[in-house]
């Protein structure tokens, strides 16, 4: 199943969570106050429609009240006020409370199925249900109706991860254009690939655990560890982790921890850029 893409914007992401992703999807951008009904209520109605449209539209919020230069950039419009853009153009806006059906044809009348989308989207279900050989089939029929669609190619190389063929995930990523790499999918899948390769030559979880019982400051294993938590879903810590080998030994193995931590940062910018933002803040302390 897709995920609902809802994105708070302030002036650090605004150029990427609204502008570059609106060139792959449309993005509704919604200005909305805690202290206004009308817009809370907007908000809501919105983030209903982001999840019955999971994947097909970014739901980009602004707190006009937290972020009033960014609004005043944009127009400064009064809530609630919304705007679809796509490809980096606004395509139609509203100002005022809409009702829920209104909202949705709105969205309905400017989000387009294209076939081989909607193969590459039934391969992500057939994959969820464990039919690997029909999600892989699938993917080959989409990439036949539109071989430019290098949300395909992404979707392949994910699937062999979670299969274990990290050999095949690499092979096929390095041979995708700058454009799918770039992408923030494929800025995800590319540190999924840089720390699945590190723990392909280290011990398992509890003896890099047993040897930072013994050594808290052990390179080899804070970098294992690190790692390891970046591809479970303990972003923060892995970060700290890598923070720590950074500040213990920056030149382990030819600079890799900063080498390691910016990777990071590309990997987590689409899923948590509040976590990024605030971690990259910490790094440039640590470097100056």
């Amino acid at each position: 199943m897709q995920e609902a893409m809802i994105v708070d914007i302030t002036l650090n992401n605004v150029q990427e969570m609204v502008m570059q992703n609106s060139k792959r999807l449309p993005v509704l951008l919604n200005f909305w106050s805690p202290l206004n009904e009308q817009s809370k209520l907007t908000n809501t109605i919105l983030e209903k429609l982001a999840q019955e449209f999971a994947g097909k539209f970014i739901l980009a919020k602004i707190n006009a009240d937290q972020q009033t230069e960014l609004a005043q950039k944009l127009g400064s419009p009064t809530i609630p006020f919304c705007k679809l853009i796509k490809n980096g153009d606004i395509v139609t806006e509203y100002q005022g409370l809409l009702t829920e059906d209104a909202y949705r044809a709105m969205l309905e009348a400017n989000i387009q199925e294209e076939p081989s989308e909607v193969l590459r989207l039934q391969a992500g279900e057939a994959f969820a249900q464990g039919q690997y050989d029909q999600a892989i089939k699938l993917l080959g029929e989409a990439a036949k109706v539109n071989a430019n669609n290098f949300k395909i190619h992404l979707d392949l190389v994910q699937m062999y991860l979670h299969t274990g063929h990290l050999d095949k995930a690499q092979d096929l990523f390095y041979k995708l254009p700058e454009e799918a790499q770039n992408d923030p999918k494929g800025k995800e899948l590319e540190g999924i690939l840089f720390f699945s390769a590190v723990l392909e030559q280290a011990p398992e979880i509890e003896n890099i655990q047993a040897t930072l019982a013994r050594n808290p400051n052990d390179s080899d294993a804070l970098y294992a560890l690190a790692s390891y938590l970046m591809l479970n879903g303990h972003a923060e810590n892995a970060l700290q982790s890598l923070f720590k080998l950074f500040t213990v030994d920056r030149t382990y193995q030819e600079g890799l921890p900063q080498k390691a931590i910016i990777k990071a940062f590309e990997m987590l910018t689409a899923k948590a850029p509040e976590l990024v933002t605030i971690y990259r803040r910490k790094f440039q302390s640590l470097l100056y």
